[in-house]
């Protein structure tokens, strides 16, 4: 099936990069980005991030992503200014605190696309079961990894369908026909992504998952040369902004 196979895309250094490095530079970024509150280090994560999403070379995904979030972060500050203006005593929050929490998101986005778009789903099984995880856990953990680059892939046929039949796609639709807008977007994509949930959950258990040791890998999770060289750039990444955030908090207390 289709489905069970990363998204049609060239071959790239990422493809052949160990799933496990991948899931583990996934894990450290989520917890490293909760514990900086710096933006200059959050911001040199961020950079980083986007350099490792662009091994993967899907720039259109890339671009899209991206300007969602540039999207949200503009939305969330306007609202913020909106209610300053209306409730004066609620007090302007300052850019840096807006700006913290998207670049959060932005490090994860990139991290988690890096690995849906590089890693076929009998990867991710075989990895996940390696870790003796139950299977009411790995499954829907292997299906939401690979509904990312296949919700992107329903997103881009809907849209052309709804060319082909002469809507506009614009925000001026989105604004003065909203109806119309949800009727011709948003309920195909909700139908979409129930039937692409199942059709992940089908070839999930096709690759074998739910029957205990008798299914085997035809190759050997093996540690490459550039999987260490990956892991040590990451490592390295994560410590010095570690650093910058350290480093930011001191020279804040001493302004005080």
């Amino acid at each position: 099936m289709q489905v069970s196979f990363t998204s049609n895309g060239p071959e790239t250094a990422l493809h052949h990069l160990d799933v496990r490095t991948k899931m583990l530079i996934s894990a450290v970024a989520s917890i490293v980005v909760i514990l900086l509150k710096s933006v200059p280090a959050l911001a040199l994560l961020s950079l980083a991030s986007c350099c490792y999403l662009m091994l993967t070379r899907r720039w259109r995904v890339m671009v899209i992503s991206w300007l969602v979030i540039l999207l949200l972060w503009i939305t969330a500050v306007g609202f913020m200014n909106l209610m300053h203006l209306i409730m004066p005593k609620m007090g302007a929050t300052g850019m840096a605190n807006m700006l913290i929490p998207f670049l959060r998101s932005l490090v994860l986005v990139n991290t988690l696309l890096a690995m849906a778009l590089s890693t076929r789903i009998q990867g991710i099984l075989t990895t996940l079961r390696s870790l003796h995880l139950p299977y009411w856990l790995y499954i829907p953990a292997a299906v939401m990894v690979r509904f990312l680059p296949s919700l992107v892939e329903d997103m881009r046929q809907i849209a052309e369908a709804v060319r082909i039949k002469g809507y506009p796609l614009n925000p001026a639709a989105l604004l003065f026909s909203p109806w119309q807008t949800i009727r011709l977007l948003f309920v195909p994509m909700l139908f979409r992504a129930l039937r692409t949930s199942d059709d992940l959950g089908i070839a999930a258990e096709l690759k074998g998952v739910g029957y205990g040791s008798t299914i085997s890998r035809f190759r050997e999770q093996r540690f490459s040369r550039f999987d260490y060289g990956i892991l040590a750039v990451s490592c390295t990444f994560f410590v010095l902004s570690l650093v910058i955030n350290a480093y930011s908090k001191v020279t804040t207390f001493m302004g005080m």
